[in-house]
């Protein structure tokens, strides 16, 4: 309908500011120590990250598609963090063509990154691994960092940011209540985010 269109681009996630004003400010501290390579890769997958971004106005891309602008982001994060990040992307099922909602995994790497790994005192580690369970895909993003007690988050933040819930209501309007982001965490164990959507 109409109504569930406007609701979705309404809640489509939006690019923090953020990450664009870091990455450009990374990319003139490259250009000034005269490392061409390094500023060309990081303004490619700029670029890439901006063009999944936009996919020509599309609301739904390719799992490919959507691993790859993840890979993009946590690339160009990398250039940032150095040894503190190291991450890997798994695409486990022949699934990378089916088509789903843009920019639902990117807000949760930014969420592991900023409130996992960032905050942690050794060496982080984000896992993206998309498999079929049965019926469903799931998406996981896992990171090493330091964990919160879900006891003591309120329902109100359980969800642990605006990027988050935006994503859960996103997923709940386009494939209905029963879909959606699980997330279990410990303190100093990490914290895995498991976005479940049907298979077909």
């Amino acid at each position: 309908s109409y109504i569930r269109n406007y609701e979705i681009k309404a809640l489509q996630s939006q690019i923090n500011p953020h990450f664009l004003y870091n990455t450009l400010d990374t990319i003139v501290w490259m250009a000034e120590f005269g490392d061409s390579e390094k500023v060309i890769a990081v303004t490619k997958s700029l670029a890439d990250f901006f063009r999944i971004s936009l996919s020509n106005g599309n609301e739904l891309i390719t799992i490919e598609d959507e691993l790859d602008h993840v890979k993009s982001y946590l690339f160009i994060q990398k250039q940032r963090y150095e040894e503190k990040l190291s991450y890997k992307v798994v695409l486990e099922a022949e699934v990378g063509q089916l088509k789903i909602p843009k920019i639902i995994l990117q807000p949760l790497v930014e969420n592991a990154l900023y409130h996992g790994i960032r905050e942690c005192d050794h060496n982080g580690l984000i896992t993206v691994l998309v498999k079929v369970d049965g019926e469903n895909i799931h998406m996981i993003i896992e990171d090493n960092g330091v964990g919160f007690d879900k006891k003591r988050v309120s329902k109100k933040t359980k969800l642990g940011g605006v990027g988050i819930e935006n994503v859960n209501q996103r997923i709940k309007l386009y494939y209905g209540e029963n879909y959606g982001i699980e997330i279990e965490s410990e303190i100093d164990q990490g914290t895995a985010a498991r976005i479940i959507i049907p298979r077909g």
